[in-house]
């Protein structure tokens, strides 16, 4: 069937990882996916584009498989983290809004997307029939080779006549969770310092993948090495990047320093807990503000518990801390997810001198040693 000439490419074009959010009008490409490649099951599209570029930097070959409107979620990072790192993404869009579209709400956005993508600059192919689908091939090595987001919008009409799919569901259960969760004690630390912490901790075979805006810069001043991936935009894909490149190298460990705010905003969580990467740590720097845009107050500052979202989400261990020796304690113990409380303040470190290309090709060669 058509599907399987989807499968077949991807094969074909070396894919060996797969972010997927499925569509209704793909559901039998959805369910065979997983039997060929390593699928990440997202909650959100955008998160996809962070998973995708830090496998990418690790060394994977990843590509994404969503519904159309899922773009509306990607275009920030997909231009200030795929398109300022110049980061190949193909991109398989199932193209809703046309077609004879039943449902109105899929139309105002989805209808027009061509123009969206010529607005943006980002190259996009369509494809009506099953037999165009042998043209995926060209669209993702023309990603890898242009080393940009490409846009494949594959029309309902490719996978006709659809096929029932049948899923089994496993039993259901409540996932292991080891807790070291105190009531909130009082912050003895900033930003700054905890990053120091996280810094003089990590090894030289450790990558570290640091949130947008003043932690970046307070990383780069504190102790700048290859194995750093400073992120110049793309709020809220710290964590998703630092979970591409646990899954690209299970042999290296990859400590993610995100915040409060970014975190609240994403969806990656559970996408962490479900891949069950043992050398993915992700510090979450909660001094209950937007830091970097002048310190006003997140709602984990009085109501939030960035521990319990963790726990939530299901992720294995998960504890919190106040100061820098729990923190190193914490580290030294290789908890998942750590909660730091900090209080608010940012330092005067100054910005990263390296540009995106820079940071890109080193971190890359320290990744692939």
């Amino acid at each position: 069937m058509n599907e399987e000439i989807v499968l077949h490419v991807l094969a074909e074009q070396g894919i060996d990882l797969v972010a997927s959010l499925p569509c209704d009008k793909n559901k039998r490409l959805t369910a065979l996916l997983p039997t060929k490649f390593p699928v990440m099951d997202l909650a959100r599209e955008e998160d996809g584009v962070g998973i995708c570029a830090g496998a990418y930097l690790g060394g994977r070959k990843p590509v994404m498989s969503i519904q159309s409107s899922g773009l509306g979620n990607m275009l920030n990072a997909l231009m200030s983290l795929s398109r300022v790192y110049s980061l190949p993404l193909p991109i398989l869009a199932s193209w809703r809004g046309v077609c004879n579209e039943a449902i109105c709400a899929q139309i105002p956005f989805n209808a027009p997307l061509p123009n969206l993508l010529d607005v943006y600059e980002i190259p996009y192919r369509i494809f009506s029939t099953g037999e165009d689908l042998e043209g995926l091939g060209e669209v993702i090595a023309g990603a890898y080779e242009k080393c940009t987001p490409y846009v494949a919008l594959i029309k309902p009409s490719c996978w006709e006549p659809q096929e029932p799919v049948e899923i089994a569901y496993p039993p259901r259960e409540v996932p292991a969770r080891t807790l070291r969760l105190p009531g909130y004690g009082n912050p003895e630390m900033k930003r700054l310092d905890a990053i120091r912490v996280v810094a003089e901790f990590a090894d030289a075979d450790t990558v570290i993948v640091s949130n947008i805006g003043v932690p970046s810069k307070e990383l780069f001043a504190s102790k700048d090495r290859a194995g750093n991936f400073y992120m110049l935009g793309s709020y809220m894909q710290a964590s998703a990047i630092g979970l591409g490149c646990a899954v690209a190298m299970p042999k290296k460990r990859v400590l993610v320093i995100d915040g409060d705010g970014s975190l609240l905003g994403s969806a990656v969580l559970p996408v962490v807990a479900a891949t069950g990467c043992q050398n993915l740590m992700i510090v979450a720097l909660d001094n209950g503000t937007f830091g970097s845009t002048g310190n006003q107050m997140s709602p984990a500052y009085a109501t939030a518990d960035l521990g319990f979202l963790a726990l939530g989400a299901g992720i294995g261990s998960v504890e919190r801390v106040c100061s820098a020796e729990e923190l190193r304690t914490a580290l030294e113990r290789g908890t998942q997810f750590v909660h730091v409380l900090l209080s608010p303040g940012n330092s005067a470190s100054p910005n990263i001198s390296l540009s995106p290309a820079e940071i890109r090709d080193r971190f890359m060669r320290f990744c692939r040693e």
